[in-house]
């Protein structure tokens, strides 16, 4: 959790799997740290959910947990958040979403760094096609299978890639959601541009740089929340 000059990091271990630190200060791989240990819930199994609540996005697009009843009206998308790759509520995709839902539905679709799948199924229920999502996380992409099955979609693809050495897969509209370095790392390999170009992940401060790495193409909008940033970049 980030906080204003401090960033919390939580770990989970069963009882004597991890190591005993007194309540107070130590040297964790010789950065001092504050530590607080304490005793997870029983019921933590269940209580996670509470964590995951469902997203409109666009007035339109209704992203939701399984156990999150849909809304009458709008497009439904599930998502199971069991994997932890995202539920669409984090700034970074609800940003994304929200450009997609901008752009004509029509042509292919790649989404790069599909997490659990949401961009990649979003845009073949929009009626993106062929849609393709690659990830270099094995948990990943089976967690992407999974949703896409949840949702009645077939994707063209779900293959594993290596985007910081290899070159992404092309598509008339990609969807680019990854952290400011491999987002600059993507524009290096990346040989052809696409028609439209959906990059988040960005911190506000890195925007313009990433905006500018994938010259020929020019920005067209961007979005901004909690100090995300998601650009929309076209010819």
């Amino acid at each position: 959790m980030d906080g204003d000059g401090f960033v919390e990091y939580a770990v989970y271990g069963a009882p004597g799997e991890l190591p005993a630190f007194p309540d107070g200060e130590a040297l964790v791989g010789g950065v001092r740290v504050g530590v607080h240990g304490e005793r997870v819930a029983d019921d933590w199994g269940e209580r996670w959910r509470q964590f995951h609540e469902p997203v409109l996005v666009g007035g339109r697009l209704f992203v939701r947990p399984p156990w999150e009843a849909a809304r009458p009206g709008a497009l439904d998308l599930v998502v199971d958040p069991g994997q932890a790759f995202g539920t669409g509520s984090h700034p970074t995709t609800r940003l994304s979403l929200e450009l997609l839902l901008e752009l004509e539905p029509a042509g292919s679709f790649a989404d790069l760094g599909c997490g659990s799948g949401v961009l990649a199924i979003a845009a073949a229920k929009l009626g993106f096609a062929p849609v393709l999502a690659v990830d270099n996380e094995l948990a990943a992409l089976e967690a992407t299978r999974e949703n896409a099955q949840a949702n009645g979609v077939a994707l063209d693809g779900i293959e594993r890639v290596d985007l910081r050495r290899e070159r992404a897969p092309e598509g008339g509209t990609v969807a680019a959601n990854l952290v400011g370095p491999l987002l600059l790392r993507l524009a290096e390999l990346m040989e052809a541009r696409p028609d439209n170009l959906i990059v988040s992940g960005l911190l506000e401060h890195e925007a313009d740089e990433v905006a500018a790495a994938f010259a020929p193409l020019r920005e067209r909008r961007r979005l901004t929340l909690d100090g995300w940033s998601a650009l929309l970049l076209r010819r």
